[in-house]
């Protein structure tokens, strides 16, 4: 009997990151819940355990360089190696290029863009030693179509995507897959410690979250199956997908219709 396959999950204690733990324990795979708050990813580990799948608890701060190391060294110390890297711990925040302060764009960046960069540069060389392996990671439609009061965050978003196809083609030919995702807003806590310079992001935001269609477990259900398909863009829901196309294809019309469509949310909150 095969050994169960591994993944390793950042921000495994809550929102989408325990969501994909569930479903890849569903899976019967072995599991490791990385959090910032270790109480969280034990308790994500508690939830995934009736599964009859190994899993750890295992603390890190993704903005911190030692802090991620330990991390890698502690998974290969357990497991020798893993078949799958979700970085998906992140931060939410808003604020335009205009108000936005530097310590919230450096914020920003460090956790969502650094982070991910951490994670990739940690583990690619695990990856390409084993000759097989795949990493995704957590960008954000935003990414692909940003809007006003969110440019920190759409900016590290960006950059994840950036890095993500950058890494793509770096890998060619290692037999190490990449796949980054790119959600809208689903029901989540990730504006849990949301940073703005005023409160309209923070209502905008609040508002789209309330009104969004998918739950932390349908997006994981996603990305689950697109990653065993081995896609590298993930859109994950067919709404981010029209809006996607819609962009692409019609750019002005896209930004009138988002400005419009701002306009009204602004009126009602």
């Amino acid at each position: 009997m095969e050994p169960s396959r591994r993944v390793l999950i950042t921000g495994a204690g809550s929102g989408l990151g325990r969501a994909l733990a569930f479903r890849y324990a569903e899976a019967g795979w072995r599991v490791a819940c990385a959090d910032i708050r270790l109480d969280r990813a034990r308790e994500t580990v508690g939830l995934i355990t009736g599964f009859g799948i190994g899993a750890m608890a295992i603390q890190v701060d993704v903005g911190d360089d030692e802090s991620f190391e330990g991390l890698r060294d502690e998974v290969l110390a357990a497991w020798e190696g893993v078949d799958l890297v979700i970085n998906n711990a992140g931060v939410s925040g808003g604020g335009s290029v205009l108000n936005a302060s530097m310590d919230d764009w450096h914020w920003m960046l460090n956790i969502n863009l650094l982070g991910v960069v951490r994670g990739c540069r940690l583990f690619g060389p695990v990856l390409v030693e084993q000759g097989a392996g795949h990493i995704v990671n957590i960008a954000s439609f935003a990414a692909l179509a940003g809007g006003p009061g969110m440019a920190t965050y759409a900016t590290a978003k960006a950059g994840v995507v950036t890095v993500s196809e950058g890494l793509r083609a770096d890998l060619e030919g290692s037999g190490v897959r990449v796949s980054v995702v790119c959600p809208s807003f689903f029901q989540t806590n990730l504006l849990e410690g949301f940073r703005a310079p005023d409160t309209y992001s923070l209502k905008m935001a609040t508002a789209l979250m309330r009104d969004a269609r998918e739950s932390a477990a349908d997006i994981a259900e996603a990305i689950y199956k697109s990653v065993e398909h081995g896609e590298f863009l993930i859109l994950p829901s067919a709404e981010v997908r029209k809006l996607w196309r819609i962009k692409r294809w019609f750019p002005s019309l896209y930004f009138r219709k988002l400005m419009q469509r701002v306009r009204q949310r602004g009126a009602s909150t």
